[in-house]
Protein backbone atom coordinates (compact mmCIF):
# COMPACT_ATOMS: atom_id res chain seq x y z
CA UNK A 1 0.00 0.00 0.00
CA UNK A 2 2.62 2.53 1.03
CA UNK A 3 4.65 2.12 -2.16
CA UNK A 4 1.64 3.29 -4.16
CA UNK A 5 0.24 6.00 -1.98
CA UNK A 6 3.35 7.48 -0.49
CA UNK A 7 5.92 7.63 -3.23
CA UNK A 8 3.52 8.59 -5.96
CA UNK A 9 0.58 10.59 -4.69
CA UNK A 10 2.11 14.05 -4.57
CA UNK A 11 3.80 13.79 -7.95
CA UNK A 12 0.73 12.34 -9.56
CA UNK A 13 -1.44 15.05 -8.10
CA UNK A 14 0.60 17.61 -10.04
CA UNK A 15 0.95 15.49 -13.17
CA UNK A 16 -2.79 14.99 -13.41
CA UNK A 17 -3.04 18.73 -13.97
CA UNK A 18 -0.19 18.85 -16.44
CA UNK A 19 -1.38 15.87 -18.47
CA UNK A 20 -2.96 17.88 -21.28
CA UNK A 21 -0.63 20.85 -21.11
CA UNK A 22 0.47 22.04 -24.54
CA UNK A 23 4.20 22.71 -24.94
CA UNK A 24 5.25 26.29 -25.42
CA UNK A 25 6.80 27.44 -28.66
CA UNK A 26 10.34 26.96 -27.38
CA UNK A 27 9.70 23.38 -26.31
CA UNK A 28 9.26 24.13 -22.62
CA UNK A 29 6.05 24.11 -20.63
CA UNK A 30 4.89 26.72 -18.19
CA UNK A 31 2.51 26.55 -15.25
CA UNK A 32 0.62 29.36 -17.00
CA UNK A 33 -0.81 26.90 -19.52
CA UNK A 34 -2.05 24.40 -16.94
CA UNK A 35 -5.79 23.86 -16.97
CA UNK A 36 -6.81 22.33 -13.64
CA UNK A 37 -9.25 19.50 -13.99
CA UNK A 38 -8.07 18.30 -17.39
CA UNK A 39 -6.13 15.11 -18.03
CA UNK A 40 -8.20 12.86 -15.73
CA UNK A 41 -9.78 13.09 -12.31
CA UNK A 42 -7.90 15.72 -10.28
CA UNK A 43 -6.00 14.36 -7.35
CA UNK A 44 -6.42 10.69 -8.19
CA UNK A 45 -3.10 8.86 -8.58
CA UNK A 46 -2.72 7.10 -11.91
CA UNK A 47 0.70 6.08 -13.23
CA UNK A 48 4.17 7.41 -12.61
CA UNK A 49 6.02 8.84 -15.58
CA UNK A 50 9.65 9.81 -15.23
CA UNK A 51 10.97 12.02 -17.98
CA UNK A 52 14.65 11.43 -18.67
CA UNK A 53 16.23 14.22 -20.75
CA UNK A 54 18.58 13.24 -23.57
CA UNK A 55 22.27 13.29 -22.67
CA UNK A 56 24.02 16.60 -23.38
CA UNK A 57 26.33 16.87 -26.33
CA UNK A 58 30.08 16.95 -25.57
CA UNK A 59 31.21 20.26 -24.22
CA UNK A 60 27.70 21.45 -23.40
CA UNK A 61 27.23 23.17 -20.07
CA UNK A 62 23.92 22.03 -18.64
CA UNK A 63 22.22 24.45 -16.25
CA UNK A 64 19.16 22.96 -14.55
CA UNK A 65 15.97 24.87 -15.39
CA UNK A 66 17.60 26.75 -18.26
CA UNK A 67 16.57 26.02 -21.84
CA UNK A 68 19.13 27.62 -24.22
CA UNK A 69 17.79 29.37 -27.29
CA UNK A 70 19.05 27.79 -30.57
CA UNK A 71 21.79 29.72 -32.33
CA UNK A 72 20.64 31.69 -35.43
CA UNK A 73 21.44 30.24 -38.83
CA UNK A 74 24.12 31.87 -40.99
CA UNK A 75 23.00 35.32 -42.10
CA UNK A 76 19.93 35.25 -39.88
CA UNK A 77 19.29 38.26 -37.66
CA UNK A 78 18.57 37.10 -34.12
CA UNK A 79 15.22 38.23 -32.67
CA UNK A 80 15.36 41.12 -30.23
CA UNK A 81 15.39 40.37 -26.54
CA UNK A 82 11.97 40.92 -25.00
CA UNK A 83 11.90 41.67 -21.32
CA UNK A 84 8.86 41.34 -19.16
CA UNK A 85 8.30 41.98 -15.51
CA UNK A 86 5.58 39.30 -15.60
CA UNK A 87 7.72 36.34 -16.62
CA UNK A 88 6.59 33.16 -14.89
CA UNK A 89 9.26 31.31 -12.92
CA UNK A 90 10.46 28.06 -14.42
CA UNK A 91 9.66 25.34 -11.86
CA UNK A 92 10.92 21.75 -12.31
CA UNK A 93 8.73 18.68 -12.60
CA UNK A 94 7.84 17.43 -9.13
CA UNK A 95 9.25 14.19 -7.78
CA UNK A 96 11.02 13.03 -4.62
CA UNK A 97 14.43 14.09 -5.91
CA UNK A 98 13.45 17.64 -6.88
CA UNK A 99 11.30 18.64 -3.91
CA UNK A 100 13.06 20.45 -1.08
CA UNK A 101 12.43 23.42 1.20
CA UNK A 102 14.02 25.91 -1.21
CA UNK A 103 11.81 24.80 -4.10
CA UNK A 104 8.70 25.05 -1.95
CA UNK A 105 9.62 28.61 -0.95
CA UNK A 106 10.17 29.51 -4.61
CA UNK A 107 6.79 28.02 -5.53
CA UNK A 108 5.09 29.85 -2.65
CA UNK A 109 6.49 33.17 -3.89
CA UNK A 110 5.21 32.39 -7.37
CA UNK A 111 1.76 31.59 -6.00
CA UNK A 112 1.69 34.90 -4.11
CA UNK A 113 3.11 36.91 -7.03
CA UNK A 114 0.63 35.43 -9.52
CA UNK A 115 -2.60 34.86 -7.55
CA UNK A 116 -4.55 34.65 -10.81
CA UNK A 117 -2.73 31.39 -11.65
CA UNK A 118 -4.19 28.57 -9.52
CA UNK A 119 -1.66 26.12 -10.94
CA UNK A 120 1.05 27.58 -8.70
CA UNK A 121 -1.03 26.86 -5.59
CA UNK A 122 -1.57 23.32 -6.87
CA UNK A 123 2.17 22.97 -7.36
CA UNK A 124 2.83 24.02 -3.75
CA UNK A 125 0.21 21.59 -2.46
CA UNK A 126 1.64 18.73 -4.52
CA UNK A 127 5.17 19.44 -3.27
CA UNK A 128 3.96 19.23 0.33
CA UNK A 129 2.29 15.88 -0.35
CA UNK A 130 5.49 14.47 -1.84
CA UNK A 131 7.41 15.53 1.27
CA UNK A 132 4.65 14.04 3.44
CA UNK A 133 5.10 10.73 1.62
CA UNK A 134 8.84 10.79 2.32
CA UNK A 135 8.18 11.48 6.00
CA UNK A 136 5.72 8.59 6.23
CA UNK A 137 8.23 6.18 4.70
CA UNK A 138 10.75 7.43 7.29
CA UNK A 139 8.06 6.88 9.97
CA UNK A 140 8.10 10.54 10.98
CA UNK A 141 4.34 10.62 11.21
CA UNK A 142 3.80 13.90 13.06
CA UNK A 143 5.90 15.76 10.49
CA UNK A 144 3.90 14.07 7.74
CA UNK A 145 0.63 15.22 9.27
CA UNK A 146 1.88 18.82 9.39
CA UNK A 147 2.81 18.66 5.71
CA UNK A 148 -0.62 17.26 4.78
CA UNK A 149 -2.26 20.09 6.73
CA UNK A 150 -0.12 22.60 4.84
CA UNK A 151 -0.97 21.02 1.48
CA UNK A 152 -4.65 21.32 2.30
CA UNK A 153 -4.20 25.01 3.06
CA UNK A 154 -2.89 25.69 -0.46
CA UNK A 155 -5.50 23.65 -2.36
CA UNK A 156 -5.70 19.93 -2.75
CA UNK A 157 -8.33 17.32 -3.49
CA UNK A 158 -10.05 16.16 -0.25
CA UNK A 159 -9.66 12.52 -1.25
CA UNK A 160 -5.88 12.97 -1.34
CA UNK A 161 -5.52 14.44 2.15
CA UNK A 162 -7.96 11.87 3.54
CA UNK A 163 -5.95 9.06 1.92
CA UNK A 164 -2.72 10.34 3.46
CA UNK A 165 -4.28 10.73 6.90
CA UNK A 166 -5.85 7.27 6.80
CA UNK A 167 -2.44 5.83 5.93
CA UNK A 168 -0.67 7.75 8.71
CA UNK A 169 -3.15 6.82 11.43
CA UNK A 170 -3.17 3.23 10.20
CA UNK A 171 0.62 3.10 10.61
CA UNK A 172 0.20 4.60 14.08
CA UNK A 173 -2.49 1.99 14.77
CA UNK A 174 -4.88 4.74 15.81
CA UNK A 175 -7.70 2.73 14.33
CA UNK A 176 -10.59 5.03 15.15
CA UNK A 177 -8.95 7.90 13.26
CA UNK A 178 -7.69 5.60 10.48
CA UNK A 179 -11.21 4.30 9.93
CA UNK A 180 -12.68 7.81 9.89
CA UNK A 181 -10.24 9.09 7.26
CA UNK A 182 -10.45 5.95 5.13
CA UNK A 183 -14.23 6.36 4.97
CA UNK A 184 -13.78 10.04 4.17
CA UNK A 185 -11.41 9.20 1.31
CA UNK A 186 -13.88 6.69 -0.11
CA UNK A 187 -16.76 9.15 0.18
CA UNK A 188 -14.76 11.69 -1.86
CA UNK A 189 -14.17 9.11 -4.57
CA UNK A 190 -10.59 7.94 -3.99
CA UNK A 191 -11.06 5.37 -6.71
CA UNK A 192 -7.48 4.33 -7.45
CA UNK A 193 -6.76 4.06 -3.72
CA UNK A 194 -10.08 2.41 -2.82
CA UNK A 195 -8.48 -1.02 -2.31
CA UNK A 196 -5.96 0.43 0.14
CA UNK A 197 -8.69 2.28 2.03
CA UNK A 198 -10.78 -0.90 2.35
CA UNK A 199 -7.62 -2.69 3.54
CA UNK A 200 -7.20 -0.08 6.29
CA UNK A 201 -10.86 -0.45 7.27
CA UNK A 202 -10.37 -4.21 7.47
CA UNK A 203 -7.37 -3.78 9.77
CA UNK A 204 -9.33 -1.40 11.99
CA UNK A 205 -12.01 -4.05 12.45
CA UNK A 206 -9.43 -6.84 12.81
CA UNK A 207 -7.64 -5.14 15.71
CA UNK A 208 -10.98 -4.42 17.38
CA UNK A 209 -11.95 -8.11 17.20
CA UNK A 210 -14.83 -7.47 14.77
CA UNK A 211 -13.75 -10.30 12.53
CA UNK A 212 -16.82 -10.60 10.25
CA UNK A 213 -16.56 -6.93 9.29
CA UNK A 214 -12.79 -7.24 8.84
CA UNK A 215 -13.19 -10.16 6.44
CA UNK A 216 -15.83 -8.25 4.47
CA UNK A 217 -13.53 -5.24 4.02
CA UNK A 218 -10.53 -7.41 3.08
CA UNK A 219 -12.68 -9.16 0.47
CA UNK A 220 -13.73 -5.79 -0.98
CA UNK A 221 -10.10 -4.69 -1.11
CA UNK A 222 -9.01 -7.91 -2.79
CA UNK A 223 -11.78 -7.63 -5.37
CA UNK A 224 -10.39 -4.22 -6.34
CA UNK A 225 -6.70 -5.19 -6.29
CA UNK A 226 -5.07 -8.63 -6.16
CA UNK A 227 -2.35 -7.70 -3.68
CA UNK A 228 -0.32 -10.19 -1.57
CA UNK A 229 -0.57 -8.00 1.56
CA UNK A 230 -4.35 -7.83 1.29
CA UNK A 231 -4.57 -11.58 0.65
CA UNK A 232 -2.40 -12.25 3.73
CA UNK A 233 -4.69 -10.07 5.84
CA UNK A 234 -7.76 -11.92 4.58
CA UNK A 235 -6.18 -15.33 5.18
CA UNK A 236 -5.14 -14.44 8.72
CA UNK A 237 -8.55 -12.99 9.60
CA UNK A 238 -10.31 -16.04 8.14
CA UNK A 239 -8.11 -18.42 10.15
CA UNK A 240 -8.64 -16.40 13.33
CA UNK A 241 -12.41 -16.31 12.82
CA UNK A 242 -12.49 -20.08 12.33
CA UNK A 243 -10.26 -20.76 15.34
CA UNK A 244 -12.25 -18.41 17.58
CA UNK A 245 -15.67 -19.75 16.56
CA UNK A 246 -17.71 -20.11 19.75
CA UNK A 247 -15.45 -17.78 21.77
CA UNK A 248 -17.03 -15.32 24.20
CA UNK A 249 -15.81 -11.76 24.67
CA UNK A 250 -15.53 -9.22 27.43
CA UNK A 251 -15.07 -5.62 26.28
CA UNK A 252 -13.83 -2.94 28.64
CA UNK A 253 -12.43 0.50 27.98
CA UNK A 254 -8.80 -0.75 27.97
CA UNK A 255 -9.05 -4.42 26.98
CA UNK A 256 -10.97 -6.83 24.78
CA UNK A 257 -10.61 -10.38 26.08
CA UNK A 258 -11.79 -13.38 24.03
CA UNK A 259 -11.93 -16.90 25.49
CA UNK A 260 -13.41 -20.30 24.71
CA UNK A 261 -16.94 -20.18 26.05
CA UNK A 262 -18.41 -20.62 29.51
CA UNK A 263 -15.76 -23.07 30.68
CA UNK A 264 -13.21 -20.23 30.71
CA UNK A 265 -15.50 -17.38 31.81
CA UNK A 266 -14.11 -17.22 35.33
CA UNK A 267 -10.58 -17.36 33.88
CA UNK A 268 -11.42 -14.45 31.60
CA UNK A 269 -12.53 -12.34 34.56
CA UNK A 270 -9.35 -13.16 36.50
CA UNK A 271 -7.21 -12.35 33.48
CA UNK A 272 -8.90 -8.96 33.11
CA UNK A 273 -8.28 -8.15 36.78
CA UNK A 274 -4.60 -9.04 36.40
CA UNK A 275 -4.27 -6.99 33.22
CA UNK A 276 -5.82 -3.91 34.82
CA UNK A 277 -3.29 -4.05 37.66
CA UNK A 278 -0.40 -4.49 35.21
CA UNK A 279 -1.68 -1.62 33.09
CA UNK A 280 -1.64 0.78 36.05
CA UNK A 281 1.92 -0.28 36.92
CA UNK A 282 3.20 0.16 33.35
CA UNK A 283 1.60 3.59 32.97
CA UNK A 284 3.53 4.64 36.05
CA UNK A 285 6.82 3.12 34.81
CA UNK A 286 6.66 4.05 31.12
CA UNK A 287 4.67 7.27 31.32
CA UNK A 288 2.11 6.50 28.60
CA UNK A 289 -0.52 3.97 27.56
CA UNK A 290 -1.89 2.53 24.30
CA UNK A 291 -4.60 4.66 22.69
CA UNK A 292 -6.56 1.63 21.49
CA UNK A 293 -7.91 -1.23 23.64
CA UNK A 294 -5.45 -4.13 23.88
CA UNK A 295 -6.83 -7.40 22.49
CA UNK A 296 -6.15 -10.53 24.57
CA UNK A 297 -7.12 -13.99 23.27
CA UNK A 298 -7.03 -17.04 25.55
CA UNK A 299 -6.71 -20.38 23.75
CA UNK A 300 -6.57 -24.04 24.41
CA UNK A 301 -3.10 -25.40 23.60
CA UNK A 302 -4.17 -26.71 20.18
CA UNK A 303 -5.84 -23.46 19.08
CA UNK A 304 -2.81 -21.47 20.21
CA UNK A 305 -0.49 -23.53 18.03
CA UNK A 306 -2.88 -23.19 15.07
CA UNK A 307 -2.47 -19.41 15.37
CA UNK A 308 1.31 -19.70 15.20
CA UNK A 309 2.21 -19.89 18.88
CA UNK A 310 5.54 -21.72 19.44
CA UNK A 311 5.15 -24.87 21.52
CA UNK A 312 7.79 -23.64 23.98
CA UNK A 313 6.23 -20.21 24.58
CA UNK A 314 3.83 -19.16 27.32
CA UNK A 315 2.39 -16.38 25.17
CA UNK A 316 3.08 -14.08 22.24
CA UNK A 317 2.29 -10.59 21.01
CA UNK A 318 1.68 -9.94 17.31
CA UNK A 319 -0.52 -6.86 17.67
CA UNK A 320 -2.72 -8.95 19.99
CA UNK A 321 -1.78 -10.82 23.16
CA UNK A 322 -2.29 -14.57 22.64
CA UNK A 323 -1.95 -17.08 25.47
CA UNK A 324 -2.55 -20.83 25.84
CA UNK A 325 -4.51 -21.32 29.07
CA UNK A 326 -6.46 -24.52 28.38
CA UNK A 327 -7.58 -26.16 31.61
CA UNK A 328 -6.57 -23.16 33.71
CA UNK A 329 -8.92 -22.49 36.64
CA UNK A 330 -6.99 -19.75 38.44
CA UNK A 331 -4.47 -17.05 37.57
CA UNK A 332 -1.33 -17.99 39.42
CA UNK A 333 1.92 -16.05 39.68
CA UNK A 334 3.33 -17.54 36.48
CA UNK A 335 0.26 -16.50 34.46
CA UNK A 336 0.30 -13.01 35.98
CA UNK A 337 3.97 -12.70 35.07
CA UNK A 338 3.32 -13.80 31.47
CA UNK A 339 0.38 -11.41 31.11
CA UNK A 340 2.51 -8.56 32.42
CA UNK A 341 5.34 -9.49 30.02
CA UNK A 342 3.04 -9.55 26.97
CA UNK A 343 1.34 -6.31 28.01
CA UNK A 344 4.77 -4.62 28.03
CA UNK A 345 5.06 -5.61 24.35
CA UNK A 346 1.71 -3.93 23.68
CA UNK A 347 2.91 -0.73 25.39
CA UNK A 348 6.19 -0.73 23.45
CA UNK A 349 4.37 -1.31 20.17
CA UNK A 350 1.95 1.52 20.94
CA UNK A 351 4.84 3.91 21.56
CA UNK A 352 7.48 2.86 19.02
CA UNK A 353 5.43 1.07 16.38
CA UNK A 354 7.26 -1.46 14.26
CA UNK A 355 10.63 0.26 14.78
CA UNK A 356 11.53 -1.31 18.13
CA UNK A 357 13.98 -4.22 17.64
CA UNK A 358 13.39 -7.52 19.34
CA UNK A 359 16.21 -7.10 21.87
CA UNK A 360 14.54 -3.92 23.13
CA UNK A 361 11.10 -5.56 23.21
CA UNK A 362 12.26 -8.63 25.10
CA UNK A 363 14.81 -6.88 27.29
CA UNK A 364 12.31 -4.27 28.52
CA UNK A 365 9.55 -6.89 28.92
CA UNK A 366 11.83 -9.16 30.98
CA UNK A 367 13.06 -6.19 33.04
CA UNK A 368 9.52 -4.98 33.75
CA UNK A 369 8.59 -8.55 34.63
CA UNK A 370 11.21 -8.42 37.39
CA UNK A 371 14.20 -10.19 35.84
CA UNK A 372 17.54 -8.56 36.63
CA UNK A 373 20.97 -8.81 35.01
CA UNK A 374 22.60 -10.31 38.08
CA UNK A 375 20.56 -13.48 37.52
CA UNK A 376 22.07 -13.88 34.04
CA UNK A 377 25.58 -12.52 34.57
CA UNK A 378 27.49 -15.77 35.11
CA UNK A 379 25.94 -17.41 32.03
CA UNK A 380 26.76 -14.43 29.82
CA UNK A 381 30.31 -14.20 31.22
CA UNK A 382 30.89 -17.84 30.28
CA UNK A 383 29.66 -17.19 26.72
CA UNK A 384 32.02 -14.23 26.40
CA UNK A 385 34.89 -16.21 27.95
CA UNK A 386 34.53 -18.71 25.08
CA UNK A 387 35.49 -15.91 22.69
CA UNK A 388 31.94 -15.21 21.49
CA UNK A 389 30.33 -11.79 21.11
CA UNK A 390 26.76 -10.50 21.10
CA UNK A 391 27.40 -7.94 18.33
CA UNK A 392 25.41 -10.09 15.90
CA UNK A 393 23.16 -11.98 18.30
CA UNK A 394 21.42 -8.98 19.88
CA UNK A 395 20.71 -6.78 16.82
CA UNK A 396 19.50 -9.70 14.67
CA UNK A 397 18.00 -12.01 17.32
CA UNK A 398 19.60 -14.85 15.34
CA UNK A 399 20.96 -16.94 18.17
CA UNK A 400 19.82 -19.50 20.71
CA UNK A 401 16.84 -18.12 22.68
CA UNK A 402 18.45 -19.51 25.83
CA UNK A 403 21.22 -16.96 25.29
CA UNK A 404 19.27 -14.20 23.54
CA UNK A 405 16.77 -13.53 26.32
CA UNK A 406 19.36 -13.30 29.13
CA UNK A 407 21.53 -11.06 26.91
CA UNK A 408 18.60 -8.78 26.05
CA UNK A 409 17.54 -8.20 29.65
CA UNK A 410 21.16 -7.76 30.81
CA UNK A 411 21.83 -5.21 28.05
CA UNK A 412 18.63 -3.27 28.84
CA UNK A 413 19.52 -3.39 32.55
CA UNK A 414 22.90 -1.88 31.66
CA UNK A 415 21.26 0.92 29.66
CA UNK A 416 18.94 1.63 32.58
CA UNK A 417 21.95 1.87 34.88
CA UNK A 418 23.35 4.52 32.53
CA UNK A 419 20.21 6.67 32.10
CA UNK A 420 17.45 5.17 34.23
CA UNK A 421 14.04 3.96 33.04
CA UNK A 422 13.52 7.49 31.73
CA UNK A 423 16.26 6.79 29.19
CA UNK A 424 14.31 3.79 27.89
CA UNK A 425 11.20 5.95 27.67
CA UNK A 426 13.17 8.49 25.63
CA UNK A 427 14.50 5.80 23.27
CA UNK A 428 10.97 4.52 22.66
CA UNK A 429 9.73 8.06 22.04
CA UNK A 430 12.56 8.70 19.57
CA UNK A 431 11.66 5.49 17.73
CA UNK A 432 8.04 6.61 17.59
CA UNK A 433 9.16 9.91 16.07
CA UNK A 434 10.71 8.09 13.14
CA UNK A 435 14.33 7.60 14.19
CA UNK A 436 15.92 4.20 13.62
CA UNK A 437 17.28 2.30 16.61
CA UNK A 438 20.85 3.59 16.21
CA UNK A 439 19.64 7.16 15.85
CA UNK A 440 17.31 6.81 18.85
CA UNK A 441 19.95 5.30 21.12
CA UNK A 442 22.55 7.83 19.98
CA UNK A 443 20.12 10.69 20.66
CA UNK A 444 19.60 9.52 24.26
CA UNK A 445 22.90 7.83 25.17
CA UNK A 446 25.36 9.44 22.77
CA UNK A 447 26.51 6.20 21.11
CA UNK A 448 25.11 3.69 18.64
CA UNK A 449 23.97 0.18 19.54
CA UNK A 450 27.20 -1.56 18.50
CA UNK A 451 29.37 0.70 20.68
CA UNK A 452 27.06 0.19 23.66
CA UNK A 453 27.07 -3.60 23.19
CA UNK A 454 30.89 -3.60 23.30
CA UNK A 455 30.81 -1.47 26.47
CA UNK A 456 28.23 -3.80 28.06
CA UNK A 457 30.30 -6.89 27.17
CA UNK A 458 33.31 -5.32 28.86
CA UNK A 459 31.15 -4.60 31.92
CA UNK A 460 29.89 -8.23 32.04
CA UNK A 461 33.43 -9.63 31.79
CA UNK A 462 34.73 -7.36 34.53
CA UNK A 463 31.73 -7.83 36.83
CA UNK A 464 31.21 -11.58 36.58
CA UNK A 465 34.55 -13.11 35.62
CA UNK A 466 37.04 -10.53 36.88
CA UNK A 467 38.46 -9.97 33.39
Amino acid sequence: MLSVILSASGALYWQSRRGTEAPAADGTSSPRSVTPGQGGVPGVPREIFVEVPPPPSPGTLVIPGFEPRPAPAAGEIPPPEVSSTRDFPDLPELNESTVNAALIEQAKRAALDFPEEPSFREYVAAAHLILAGKEIKARRFQEALKLVDEAERWTVEPSQTATFRATIFGELQSWELAERWARTALSYGARDNAADMHHILGKAYYFREEMDKAIEEFQRALALKDDPAIRDSLDKATLEARTARGFDQKRLSHFIVSYEGETMESTGRMVLDSLERSRATLISQLGYEPEEPVVVILYSGRSYREMGGPHWSAGLFDGKIRMPVGGLHQVDEQIRSTLHHELVHAFIHARAGASAPRWLHEGVAEYMEGTRAAEQGNLLARVLADGKSFEHCLPTAQCDVRIFYPAAVSFVDYLIQLRGVGGIRDVLSALGEGNDIDGSVRKVLGKDVKALILEWEHFVRRRYSGR
